[in-house]
């Protein structure tokens, strides 16, 4: 379950095809597929009506969604702080099972300041809690799961927070290239005659 890769919010309805405009609502579930996978599809209302409802009841999840309506973004100054989101997004790409602990801490704070919206809670093969959350503005869909926090550890995730807030993840440092080497050639010195008059 902590592999999920599910697709964004998709531009058109899965059943009839029409597009999502700005502004309006529909409906995602979260249907089980054949190889024990689940697929993401997103109905507008009238299709979610149309549906039977014994697959409406195989859903592992589903909620409302609507689609917010553009709106105007200031361009990125150079040397802006990253976003909370831009890193919590960066933090799933890498998907490192060090950056555990600041990932469900920036998740916390996400959903607090209602970028993600929290759309269910279930556990792992582990057992572990996960929590599946949606991005509010994109409809990103991602499952996060609960690490095992010791009080004393944080204030050093306080810390990482803090730092990945202010700085970003640091960027692959590219290697330096190195000249290529030249080959060496023997070098011969022509011997020196001296003229005497």
């Amino acid at each position: 379950m902590a592999e999920w890769r599910l697709r964004p919010r998709a531009a058109r309805c899965a059943a009839c095809g029409a597009p999502f405009a700005p502004g309006a609502s529909g409906h995602s579930l979260l249907l089980p597929t054949g190889a024990g996978e689940l697929e993401r599809r997103d109905l507008c209302p009238a299709c979610l009506a149309a549906l039977p409802p014994a697959t409406r009841d195989a859903a592992a999840a589903a909620w409302p969604f609507a689609v917010p309506r553009a709106a105007k973004r200031p361009a990125a100054e150079a040397g802006a702080r990253p976003s909370a989101e831009r890193v919590w997004r960066d933090l799933l790409a890498r998907g490192a099972p060090a950056d555990a602990p600041a990932l469900y801490v920036l998740s916390l704070l996400l959903e607090r300041s209602r970028t993600l919206i929290e759309r269910r809670v279930t556990a792992d093969a582990a057992g572990r809690r996960v929590h599946l959350y949606e991005s509010r503005a994109s409809g990103d869909v991602a499952a996060v799961p609960e690490p095992d926090l010791a009080p004393e550890a944080l204030p050093a995730i306080q810390r990482r927070v803090a730092e990945l807030l202010e700085h970003g993840l640091p960027a692959a440092r590219p290697r330096p290239k190195r000249a290529p080497a030249r080959p060496r050639l023997p070098i011969r010195r022509a011997k020196r005659r001296y003229r005497t008059w």
